[in-house]
């Protein structure tokens, strides 16, 4: 195909070019194979290759520079991985994307989307590849020399930072920007300007922070942040974090809090592992804590600004954020609501957009891979409310359940797990009860309403009106599994749902722990829902060393999460307080028993629990436990 040529002409303008290569196995074999013929140091993933770097491992990739970059999705496009290491690509580089055999809304909507794009090609079996070669090699490319660094707005940045050494500075751009290089330079100043006072650099991996690290030469040292928070006492360092929106943002609010933090950087994108609500929320966070400067870079370095890949990127995956005029949302609050449920495959390109940047908008975890999810898994379903012809709010769900009862069983005692079914499959598990995996469900993923309007009960009125449609629908359950911030714990409150679940480990992203609601249509249903309610707070009770009244169902629900704890997989801290609820009502040395002392009370996880009494592994413990629970089971039936 005249690979060299190729990037020796993108090379002139420092732009880069993507190649989308459809067509059958076979034939991508033969073109993945010539790739690497042309580079053999092509950065590689895949998510079917075991020779290759998996596809979800694309965040470690984050601070590198490519000149090749191959993404094999033979399942499913990552769109993530494709925004993300898209940005590695230099300027005069390729990227290359092996799309999936299967037709998909959202393999349709990567292919017709080129149409606006020079440099955007697709390539098919029967595409003239030699013509192809001729059209690039032929097309006018206005030569570009790289810029010198550092540019007069990154010395800017780094001269503020050594003038104001008390600051916490914020820099906050688009990816290729030039960020990690600014805070490279500016450790470097530091030395110079502040000499034995040391600088530690944080983020995601030492990968993540590869071009800051090559800037500062010696200046810093990497130290991961598990290692900072647990191993370094308060105030100790000085830190500069990069790749902010892959930290989980409550790991993010103990660095700050506890040590001098001198810079922050940070895409954002929506696609490191956090939404732009992300951006926004840590910003007016972070301002609160400490004194602040933002500094911001909007000049490409990476490439010119005549590349097209970042804004062919941006339409296609939705990323740049195009809200309705604020003032057009200044309604009166008695306007009516319109609503609509559908398909996102449904909606037109500009509900679409407006659903996906209000979504990216209002939730940490939000990316680019939930537009391919909602486009091509039609079991993905929306819930949009309007108020003239404006879009302000949007229920995201999805339908869960009815699974095959010849996996009940694997799936109580935790043998199986099957993609999505979260509802179903947790409540079956952690909760023992294998009835509800033949439920139909549908689980609330996502509620936005647009900042402008919020407060006015659009989200309420939103659920109320999916409660409607479940109703209609003959589901036995609705429900929603999150992080139990304070804040959306009180949005549920107000809720006709039931708190039926609160988890023992915090969930990584949000910093909290996972709590389930639920709300039942059927009697039986309604029943269960009222039953794991009154269980879920006698448990946060017991948490809280209060006084726990066990009746009758409540100890029939917790001999059976006791049995899956005795004969399944179900952990330890998950059986805790079910087994406590058991020895209220026939205590384990009345059966003849011992178990170690105050175990059931322990409020610390697996492994502090296997040091703390002395057992050799967690499986070792684990196993004394669970004959102990089998013979305890036995003896009080």
């Amino acid at each position: 195909m005249g690979l060299r040529r190729i990037t020796h002409h993108l090379k002139t303008a420092r732009v880069r070019a993507v190649f989308l290569f459809d067509g059958p196995p076979a034939w991508l074999q033969y073109h993945k194979h010539a790739i690497f013929a042309n580079d053999e140091n092509t950065l590689y993933l895949s998510d079917h290759d075991e020779k290759a770097i998996p596809v979800h491992r694309y965040r470690d990739y984050l601070g590198s520079n490519n000149n090749f970059v191959l993404l094999e999705f033979a399942k499913v496009i990552h769109a993530d991985a494709l925004a993300a290491l898209a940005g590695t690509v230099n300027g005069g580089g390729i990227l290359f994307v092996f799309l999936p055999t299967e037709d998909t809304p959202f393999k349709q909507r990567v292919l017709s989307s080129t149409a606006n794009y020079e440099r955007i090609e697709i390539i098919r079996p029967d595409s003239d590849l030699k013509q192809l070669t001729q059209q690039i090699l032929a097309s006018y490319l206005v030569p570009d020399d790289a810029p010198t660094v550092p540019l007069a707005s990154q010395k800017a940045i780094v001269d503020s930072m050594i003038e104001l050494p008390g600051t916490c500075h914020l820099l906050m751009a688009d990816r290729g920007r030039g960020k990690s290089t600014t805070l490279g330079l500016a450790c470097q100043a530091w030395i110079r300007h502040y000499r034995g006072r040391e600088l530690v650099v944080t983020g995601p991996k030492p990968s993540s922070v590869y071009t800051l690290l090559e800037h500062a030469a010696s200046s810093v040292r990497f130290v991961p942040w598990d290692k900072l928070l647990t191993e370094y006492p308060d105030q100790s360092v000085r830190i500069i974090i990069d790749e902010a929106a892959a930290v989980p943002m409550h790991v993010l609010q103990q660095l700050v809090q506890r040590f001098t933090v001198w810079a922050i950087a940070s895409t954002v994108d929506g696609y490191e592992g956090c939404g732009r609500g992300f951006a926004v929320r840590f910003l007016d966070w972070v301002q609160q804590q400490r004194i602040c400067k933002v500094h911001e870079l909007s000049q490409p370095v990476r490439w010119s600004v005549q590349d097209t890949c970042e804004p062919w990127l941006n339409d296609l995956l939705l990323m740049q954020v195009s809200s309705e005029n604020e003032s057009l949302l200044k309604f009166d609050t008695d306007l009516a609501l319109t609503y609509q449920h559908l398909h996102a495959s449904e909606l037109s390109e500009g509900d679409l957009s407006a659903v996906i940047t209000l979504l990216l908008e209002a939730h940490y975890q939000s990316s680019p891979n939930d537009l391919r999810l909602l486009l091509d898994d039609p079991q993905q379903r929306l819930v949009i409310a309007k108020r003239q012809h404006v879009l302000v709010g949007v229920i995201w769900y999805s339908i869960e359940g009815e699974l095959p009862p010849s996996l009940h069983e694997d799936i109580r005692i935790g043998k199986r797990r099957l993609n999505g079914h979260i509802l179903p499959q947790a409540v079956a598990f952690y909760l023992q009860q294998q009835d509800v995996l033949s439920w139909r469900w549908w689980r609330v993923t996502r509620i936005a309403v647009h900042n402008s309007v919020r407060r006015q009960g659009i989200g309420l009125n939103l659920l109320e009106h999916l409660n409607q449609l479940g109703k209609e629908a003959r589901v036995e359950s609705l429900g929603s599994s999150f992080g139990a911030s304070p804040e959306v714990l009180d949005f549920w409150s107000q809720t006709p749902y039931k708190l039926i679940r609160m988890g023992r480990k915090l969930n990584m992203a949000s910093g909290y722990p996972n709590a389930i609601v639920a709300f039942g249509f059927s009697s039986y249903g309604k029943e269960l829902v009222k039953t794991l309610h009154e269980y879920a707070h006698a448990e946060l009770d017991w948490k809280r060393h209060l006084t726990v009244t066990v009746s009758s169902e409540i100890h029939k629900l917790a001999r059976g999460i006791l049995n899956g704890f005795a004969y399944g997989n179900l952990p330890f801290t998950e059986a805790q307080f079910a087994w406590s609820v058991c020895d209220m009502k026939m205590p384990i040395k009345t059966a003849g028993l011992t178990i170690p002392g105050q175990i059931l009370n322990a409020t610390e996880d697996l492994a502090r629990l296997t040091q703390r009494y002395g057992y050799s592994s967690q499986q070792t413990m684990q196993n004394q436990l669970r004959q102990i629970a089998r013979e305890y089971l036995e003896l009080t039936r």
